[in-house]
């Protein structure tokens, strides 16, 4: 994967307007479809599991409510993760990291993005990279968040695991910020990225990774 020398195609939380986002259905579908990297959130949930959802709370996207970290996976686990979008999904459920960390095995990438609750969820970071080991899936993930505490945690515990910095509003010197933290890249949304933005991180070896960009003249610009 290593530092962006290919054009990557990204399913967004999977095929997110085919399938209910962040499902094994929608990541199995974005893959049908070409994709070759998944982009994922994570979070903790009350019992110490690593859930793969968006939102601090299940109420979005789920037929539950409440906060995932005042949940056991267990409760989540049992919750209709399907049927907001469309009755045909009904049977869907909210996965855990590990569950989509074995479609690594079929050498599918993918773009872990580290969320948050109230606040840092206290041992995510050494959960994830525990799961990223048991699946010898070092080569074939990203880790990305907009919380630069747990980039430098991963950096620290894993300094050969790629690392991204995510951010949605105007960050002065970006570039020379992710070089002295030795991260890995940068993961602009598409409004603030330029030639020179792109140039710049280039000759610094980072590699680029623009969201959420669905329109083909946003993609060819």
């Amino acid at each position: 994967m290593g530092t962006g020398k290919a054009i990557q195609l990204i399913g967004h939380r999977g095929a997110a307007a085919h399938a209910p986002e962040n499902t094994l259905v929608s990541f199995n579908k974005a893959i049908a479809m070409g994709a070759t990297m998944l982009e994922l959130d994570v979070h903790l949930s009350k019992d110490g599991e690593v859930v793969v959802i968006h939102d601090l709370n299940v109420d979005r996207t789920t037929s539950g409510n409440g906060a995932v970290s005042e949940l056991t996976f267990r409760d989540i686990s049992r919750l209709d993760a399907g049927s907001w979008l469309n009755p045909a999904f009904a049977d869907e459920k909210v996965p855990s990291l590990s569950e989509v960390l074995a479609l690594t095995s079929q050498g599918t990438c993918l773009n872990i993005e580290l969320k948050a609750g109230d606040g840092i969820h206290r041992g995510l970071v050494d959960k994830v990279l525990h799961l990223i080991d048991n699946y010898k899936a070092q080569g074939l993930v990203v880790i990305s968040s907009f919380h630069r505490e747990y980039l430098a945690d991963i950096k620290a515990k894993a300094p050969g695991l790629e690392t991204a910095l995510l951010y949605h509003e105007d960050i002065p010197r970006v570039l020379d910020l992710v070089s002295r933290e030795n991260w890995d890249g940068i993961h602009p949304h598409h409004s603030l990225v330029d030639e020179q933005l792109v140039k710049g991180a280039k000759a610094r070896g980072l590699a680029v990774r623009v969201w959420t960009v669905n329109q083909p003249q946003e993609m060819r610009r």
